[in-house]
Protein backbone atom coordinates (compact mmCIF):
# COMPACT_ATOMS: atom_id res chain seq x y z
CA UNK A 1 0.00 0.00 0.00
CA UNK A 2 1.17 3.25 -0.63
CA UNK A 3 0.25 6.79 0.51
CA UNK A 4 0.75 10.57 0.43
CA UNK A 5 0.28 12.37 3.08
CA UNK A 6 0.19 16.40 2.84
CA UNK A 7 1.78 18.64 4.88
CA UNK A 8 2.41 22.17 4.16
CA UNK A 9 2.14 22.97 0.54
CA UNK A 10 4.11 19.12 -0.05
CA UNK A 11 3.20 15.83 0.09
CA UNK A 12 5.18 13.15 1.21
CA UNK A 13 5.45 9.56 0.61
CA UNK A 14 5.08 6.22 2.81
CA UNK A 15 5.02 2.70 1.58
CA UNK A 16 3.05 0.73 4.01
CA UNK A 17 3.29 -3.29 4.71
CA UNK A 18 1.71 -5.36 7.16
CA UNK A 19 -0.46 -5.45 10.44
CA UNK A 20 0.32 -4.56 14.00
CA UNK A 21 1.99 -2.31 15.99
CA UNK A 22 3.59 0.32 13.70
CA UNK A 23 7.24 0.81 12.78
CA UNK A 24 7.97 3.89 11.32
CA UNK A 25 11.50 3.87 9.02
CA UNK A 26 13.99 6.92 8.31
CA UNK A 27 16.22 7.13 5.68
CA UNK A 28 19.70 8.66 5.23
CA UNK A 29 21.35 11.03 2.94
CA UNK A 30 20.57 10.57 -0.76
CA UNK A 31 18.78 7.66 -0.03
CA UNK A 32 14.63 6.83 -0.22
CA UNK A 33 12.38 3.90 0.69
CA UNK A 34 14.28 1.17 -1.24
CA UNK A 35 16.91 1.03 1.04
CA UNK A 36 14.91 -0.64 3.32
CA UNK A 37 13.10 -3.22 0.72
CA UNK A 38 15.45 -6.08 2.24
CA UNK A 39 14.24 -5.66 5.99
CA UNK A 40 10.49 -4.91 5.36
CA UNK A 41 9.34 -8.21 4.21
CA UNK A 42 10.46 -10.00 7.77
CA UNK A 43 9.81 -6.84 10.10
CA UNK A 44 6.00 -6.93 8.36
CA UNK A 45 5.11 -10.20 9.55
CA UNK A 46 4.09 -9.25 12.80
CA UNK A 47 4.19 -5.14 12.80
CA UNK A 48 2.84 -2.39 10.31
CA UNK A 49 5.51 -1.17 8.72
CA UNK A 50 6.01 2.88 6.91
CA UNK A 51 8.35 4.04 5.38
CA UNK A 52 8.66 7.65 4.93
CA UNK A 53 10.26 9.15 2.16
CA UNK A 54 11.80 12.88 3.55
CA UNK A 55 10.96 15.95 1.17
CA UNK A 56 13.13 16.05 -1.92
CA UNK A 57 13.74 12.58 -2.11
CA UNK A 58 11.91 9.27 -3.56
CA UNK A 59 8.33 10.05 -4.16
CA UNK A 60 7.92 12.79 -2.33
CA UNK A 61 7.62 16.47 -3.72
CA UNK A 62 11.37 18.24 -4.34
CA UNK A 63 10.76 21.80 -4.10
CA UNK A 64 13.69 23.38 -4.54
CA UNK A 65 13.35 26.65 -1.67
CA UNK A 66 12.10 24.37 1.49
CA UNK A 67 13.96 24.36 4.24
CA UNK A 68 16.30 20.73 4.60
CA UNK A 69 17.35 21.03 7.91
CA UNK A 70 17.27 17.54 9.88
CA UNK A 71 15.21 19.68 12.66
CA UNK A 72 12.91 20.53 9.69
CA UNK A 73 12.87 16.58 8.22
CA UNK A 74 12.13 16.17 11.69
CA UNK A 75 8.83 18.42 12.25
CA UNK A 76 7.21 16.83 8.81
CA UNK A 77 7.56 13.33 10.08
CA UNK A 78 5.61 14.39 13.74
CA UNK A 79 3.07 15.57 11.11
CA UNK A 80 2.97 12.87 8.73
CA UNK A 81 2.83 10.69 12.31
CA UNK A 82 0.22 12.94 13.58
CA UNK A 83 -2.26 12.99 10.09
CA UNK A 84 -1.37 8.81 9.73
CA UNK A 85 -2.98 8.96 13.50
CA UNK A 86 0.19 7.06 14.72
CA UNK A 87 1.40 6.77 18.49
CA UNK A 88 3.82 4.61 20.43
CA UNK A 89 5.64 3.91 17.05
CA UNK A 90 8.86 2.04 16.98
CA UNK A 91 11.29 4.33 15.28
CA UNK A 92 14.03 3.07 13.29
CA UNK A 93 16.43 5.65 11.28
CA UNK A 94 19.58 5.22 9.22
CA UNK A 95 22.95 7.52 9.13
CA UNK A 96 21.14 11.18 8.46
CA UNK A 97 18.18 9.44 9.41
CA UNK A 98 19.02 9.01 12.51
CA UNK A 99 20.02 12.24 13.64
CA UNK A 100 16.47 13.38 12.75
CA UNK A 101 14.64 10.31 13.98
CA UNK A 102 16.32 12.05 17.31
CA UNK A 103 15.15 14.85 16.73
CA UNK A 104 11.55 12.91 16.33
CA UNK A 105 12.29 11.79 19.77
CA UNK A 106 12.63 14.77 21.55
CA UNK A 107 10.09 17.25 19.93
CA UNK A 108 7.46 14.42 19.84
CA UNK A 109 7.92 12.04 23.12
CA UNK A 110 4.55 10.72 23.19
CA UNK A 111 4.64 9.67 19.80
CA UNK A 112 7.64 7.17 20.04
CA UNK A 113 8.08 3.98 21.69
CA UNK A 114 11.21 3.01 21.12
CA UNK A 115 14.10 4.56 19.34
CA UNK A 116 16.53 1.94 16.96
CA UNK A 117 19.46 4.01 15.29
CA UNK A 118 21.47 2.29 12.23
CA UNK A 119 24.89 3.95 11.69
CA UNK A 120 23.69 7.48 13.16
CA UNK A 121 24.56 10.49 12.24
CA UNK A 122 25.50 13.39 14.53
CA UNK A 123 27.25 14.09 17.73
CA UNK A 124 29.94 16.24 15.54
CA UNK A 125 30.62 19.44 13.21
CA UNK A 126 28.60 20.05 9.81
CA UNK A 127 28.91 21.68 7.32
CA UNK A 128 31.97 24.81 7.20
CA UNK A 129 30.62 27.99 8.01
CA UNK A 130 32.22 29.08 4.31
CA UNK A 131 30.63 26.32 2.71
CA UNK A 132 27.07 27.31 3.96
CA UNK A 133 28.17 30.82 2.85
CA UNK A 134 28.41 30.00 -0.57
CA UNK A 135 25.48 27.61 -0.67
CA UNK A 136 23.40 29.74 0.59
CA UNK A 137 23.72 31.80 -2.41
CA UNK A 138 23.23 29.17 -4.69
CA UNK A 139 27.05 29.35 -5.99
CA UNK A 140 27.64 25.27 -5.71
CA UNK A 141 24.40 24.38 -7.98
CA UNK A 142 26.72 24.43 -11.21
CA UNK A 143 29.49 21.71 -9.83
CA UNK A 144 26.23 19.37 -8.42
CA UNK A 145 25.04 20.08 -11.73
CA UNK A 146 28.06 18.68 -13.26
CA UNK A 147 28.54 16.02 -10.77
CA UNK A 148 25.16 14.45 -11.49
CA UNK A 149 25.18 14.65 -14.96
CA UNK A 150 26.14 10.83 -14.86
CA UNK A 151 25.23 8.34 -12.35
CA UNK A 152 27.69 7.11 -9.76
CA UNK A 153 29.80 4.82 -10.88
CA UNK A 154 29.70 1.04 -10.02
CA UNK A 155 32.87 1.08 -8.11
CA UNK A 156 31.90 3.99 -5.87
CA UNK A 157 29.01 2.47 -5.43
CA UNK A 158 30.50 -1.05 -4.44
CA UNK A 159 32.37 1.31 -1.60
CA UNK A 160 29.43 3.05 -0.30
CA UNK A 161 27.30 -0.11 -0.05
CA UNK A 162 30.10 -2.34 1.03
CA UNK A 163 29.14 -5.30 -1.43
CA UNK A 164 31.64 -6.85 -3.92
CA UNK A 165 31.03 -5.33 -7.41
CA UNK A 166 30.51 -8.06 -8.83
CA UNK A 167 26.95 -8.73 -6.89
CA UNK A 168 25.89 -5.19 -8.51
CA UNK A 169 22.50 -6.28 -10.39
CA UNK A 170 21.83 -3.53 -13.24
CA UNK A 171 18.23 -3.32 -10.84
CA UNK A 172 20.18 -2.98 -7.62
CA UNK A 173 22.25 -0.11 -9.56
CA UNK A 174 19.32 1.05 -11.11
CA UNK A 175 17.44 1.31 -7.42
CA UNK A 176 20.38 3.09 -5.69
CA UNK A 177 21.07 5.75 -8.18
CA UNK A 178 17.82 7.26 -8.83
CA UNK A 179 17.74 9.78 -6.59
CA UNK A 180 20.81 11.41 -8.26
CA UNK A 181 18.78 11.58 -12.23
CA UNK A 182 15.84 13.92 -10.46
CA UNK A 183 16.62 17.17 -12.10
CA UNK A 184 16.10 18.89 -8.96
CA UNK A 185 18.46 17.02 -7.16
CA UNK A 186 21.55 19.57 -7.34
CA UNK A 187 19.72 21.99 -5.92
CA UNK A 188 18.13 20.07 -2.98
CA UNK A 189 21.92 19.33 -2.24
CA UNK A 190 22.82 22.76 -2.35
CA UNK A 191 19.96 23.87 -0.18
CA UNK A 192 21.01 20.77 2.38
CA UNK A 193 24.65 22.16 2.58
CA UNK A 194 23.21 25.78 3.61
CA UNK A 195 20.59 24.44 6.22
CA UNK A 196 22.42 21.92 7.76
CA UNK A 197 22.32 21.96 11.26
CA UNK A 198 24.33 18.31 12.24
CA UNK A 199 24.94 17.86 15.55
CA UNK A 200 22.99 20.19 17.57
CA UNK A 201 21.56 17.25 19.17
CA UNK A 202 24.55 16.52 20.80
CA UNK A 203 23.44 18.87 24.12
CA UNK A 204 19.87 17.04 24.01
CA UNK A 205 20.14 13.59 23.98
CA UNK A 206 20.41 13.62 27.15
CA UNK A 207 17.24 14.32 27.81
CA UNK A 208 15.68 11.02 26.12
CA UNK A 209 14.19 8.73 28.45
CA UNK A 210 13.21 6.01 26.08
CA UNK A 211 15.00 2.83 25.47
CA UNK A 212 17.37 2.86 22.20
CA UNK A 213 19.16 0.63 20.28
CA UNK A 214 22.23 1.54 18.50
CA UNK A 215 23.58 -0.67 15.56
CA UNK A 216 27.00 0.12 13.92
CA UNK A 217 29.82 -1.16 11.66
CA UNK A 218 33.14 -0.87 13.08
CA UNK A 219 34.43 -0.44 9.29
CA UNK A 220 32.03 2.34 8.79
CA UNK A 221 33.21 4.59 6.57
CA UNK A 222 30.95 7.49 5.93
CA UNK A 223 30.31 8.34 9.54
CA UNK A 224 33.38 8.48 12.14
CA UNK A 225 33.18 5.49 15.01
CA UNK A 226 33.29 8.41 17.81
CA UNK A 227 30.46 9.89 16.30
CA UNK A 228 28.71 6.05 17.71
CA UNK A 229 30.32 6.07 20.52
CA UNK A 230 29.41 9.76 22.32
CA UNK A 231 25.93 8.43 21.35
CA UNK A 232 26.69 5.19 23.44
CA UNK A 233 28.01 7.66 26.25
CA UNK A 234 25.56 10.81 26.09
CA UNK A 235 22.11 8.36 25.87
CA UNK A 236 21.13 7.13 29.55
CA UNK A 237 18.79 3.72 28.80
CA UNK A 238 20.88 2.64 25.57
CA UNK A 239 21.75 -0.56 24.24
CA UNK A 240 24.96 -1.25 21.72
CA UNK A 241 25.14 -3.82 19.09
CA UNK A 242 28.84 -3.37 16.98
CA UNK A 243 29.04 -5.19 14.19
CA UNK A 244 32.65 -6.12 13.59
CA UNK A 245 33.92 -5.73 9.85
CA UNK A 246 30.88 -4.19 8.60
CA UNK A 247 30.13 -1.05 7.20
CA UNK A 248 27.21 2.00 6.47
CA UNK A 249 24.80 0.20 4.83
CA UNK A 250 23.96 -2.45 6.91
CA UNK A 251 20.41 -3.19 5.53
CA UNK A 252 22.58 -4.30 2.13
CA UNK A 253 25.54 -6.14 3.69
CA UNK A 254 23.69 -8.11 6.14
CA UNK A 255 19.58 -7.62 6.16
CA UNK A 256 19.24 -10.93 8.26
CA UNK A 257 21.27 -10.10 10.87
CA UNK A 258 19.83 -6.91 11.15
CA UNK A 259 16.49 -7.69 11.07
CA UNK A 260 17.20 -9.79 13.79
CA UNK A 261 18.81 -7.25 16.15
CA UNK A 262 15.86 -5.25 15.43
CA UNK A 263 13.09 -7.92 16.49
CA UNK A 264 14.83 -8.81 19.43
CA UNK A 265 14.49 -5.36 20.83
CA UNK A 266 11.35 -4.10 19.84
Amino acid sequence: MEQYVTVGENNIYVSIKGEGPPIVLIHGTASYHFCWRNIVATLSENYSVYALDLLGYGESDKPVNACYSKEAHAQRVIEVLRKLNLSSVHLIGHSMGGEVSVHVALKAPELVEDLTLIAPDGFRKGVHSFTKYIAKRGLLNGMFKGMLRRPPKPKMMSRMLGLPIETLTPDLLAGWTKPYSDPNMPYIITKTLADDDTGVISSKVCQLSLRVLLIYGTNDKLVPQHVFRAYEKELPNISVEKYEGFGHVLMEECPEKLTESILRFI
